[in-house]
């Protein structure tokens, strides 16, 4: 069945008209402005899903938490405790998604906000709802400003069409008036001067705030008027001129003396005297009272102690058990703490030992040593070669050298003879 919400008097005006049907889901467009007014818009709605019903007394998140209706700037600024105030988003915001057929996991004052954050942009997915210009990290982080004003605004507006909720256009009444007539001005005197006693209207909001809770009857103006008296003047005038006289401190002038005075001293002094005996008496009486009331008491109280006496020694014999195995426990308390300590020093060094070994196991199975040594010999092998050859090249150029020193040398002495025979 949708139900229609008319325009009434009482608030809600102000949301209707063609800027609200276009921040409607389905309307046209992607998601709704956020301005200084959104807020109260926001505010407007939860009162037409009776928020003050429905969230603050039967949400299962909000028992024990003593949620507040919300102000006109609640979800604008910081508040002081930013994790209530998120905490307060986070619920609001899951009440809103079951209103309108979706599922989310119901939040925790102290859980992680990444992952309540995280679980609300995944419920405005699944209900189809756009998140282009809501940033996580702004809900994450804080729970107030405009992602959040969006975020509760497009559920709003989600829920109040699951309701059925249909916002009609403003209808404006026709105008009465001839064009030719002069109007004149209610708060305007005879002069031109603006008259002092102008009507104002009363802010009737807050009272809106709280029309849905239980129990809450809204003040009749007949009772906020002036408190009248139903005392008679006159009566009342007699009687405060009866016991005015009784009220003044007067002090007579021969009291100024010394004699005089001495003298009224010494009157007191004898009244006393005689109201003394009597009050004496009175107290004694009073002292005896007491007296045996106290007696009543004792007995009283001993005669409960001999009839709770098998109770009171079998609470002492208890109380005493008890102390034993408290005792017992703190000494097994504390040996199992320096067993755990123990065992954490004995699990260190282990650790320690597995790593050493590790480490040897990992270098006795490594064969670069190995490689590299193989490699050394091999090196080794070439540059020896290659020192032979030029040791057989430096012989042989030695060989060949002295050969040829030989051979000259050899000529010179047939060059020589040859001379020797010539001369």
């Amino acid at each position: 069945m949708a139900a229609k919400a008319e325009m009434s008097e009482a608030g809600i005006t102000r949301m209707a008209g063609d800027s609200m049907a276009s921040n409607m889901p389905g309307s046209g467009g992607d998601t709704a402005p956020v301005d200084d007014g959104t807020m109260e818009d926001i505010l407007e709605k939860l009162k037409l899903l009776n928020y003050h019903v429905n969230f603050i007394q039967s949400w299962p998140s909000s028992k024990g938490h003593n949620f507040r209706p919300l102000t006109r700037t609640y979800f604008c600024v910081p508040a002081a405790n930013s994790n209530e105030q998120y905490f307060y988003f986070a619920s609001l915001t899951a009440w809103l998604v079951s209103v309108c057929g979706g599922k989310i996991d119901a939040p925790d004052q102290f859980g992680d906000p990444n992952v309540m954050s995280t679980n609300i942009i995944q419920a405005l997915k699944e209900l189809d709802l756009p998140v282009r210009d809501i940033m996580p990290s702004k809900i994450q982080q804080r729970g107030y400003g405009d992602s959040v004003l969006q975020t509760i605004s497009m559920l709003c507006d989600q829920a109040l069409k699951e309701k059925g909720f249909n916002f009609l256009p403003p209808v404006y009444p026709a105008d009465k008036y001839d064009d030719d007539q002069q109007i004149e001005d209610p708060g305007m005197g005879d002069d031109g001067e603006i008259a002092d006693d102008v009507a104002v209207r009363e802010d009737s909001d807050d009272d809106d705030w709280y029309e849905g809770l239980p129990g809450y009857n809204k003040p009749n103006k007949e009772e906020a008027g002036m408190i009248e008296s139903q005392v008679n003047p006159e009566a009342w005038r007699l009687e405060l001129e009866t016991v005015a006289p009784q009220l003044k401190l007067s002090q007579d002038d021969h009291l100024k003396d010394w004699r005089a005075h001495v003298e009224w001293i010494g009157n007191l002094l004898k009244k006393l005297n005689g109201v003394l005996p009597d009050v004496k008496q009175a107290l004694k009486n009073v002292c005896e009272d007491i007296q045996k009331a106290i007696e009543k008491l004792q007995k009283r109280e001993s005669t409960l102690s001999y009839q709770f006496q098998e109770q009171i020694e079998k609470y002492k014999s208890v109380h005493q058990e008890l102390k034993h195995y408290q005792e017992n426990y703190n000494t097994c308390n504390q040996s199992v703490n320096n067993l755990s300590a123990k065992l954490n020093q004995i699990t260190e060094d282990l650790e320690r030992v597995k790593i050493d070994i590790q480490d040897r196991e990992s270098a006795m199975s490594d064969s670069k040593p190995l490689v590299n040594i193989k490699k050394a010999l091999s090196d080794l092998k070439a540059e020896t070669k290659n020192m032979e050859l030029r040791i057989g090249v430096l012989q042989y150029t030695v060989l060949h050298q002295a050969i040829r020193q030989a051979h000259n040398s050899e000529m010179k002495e047939v060059i020589a003879d040859d001379d020797t025979n010539l001369l």
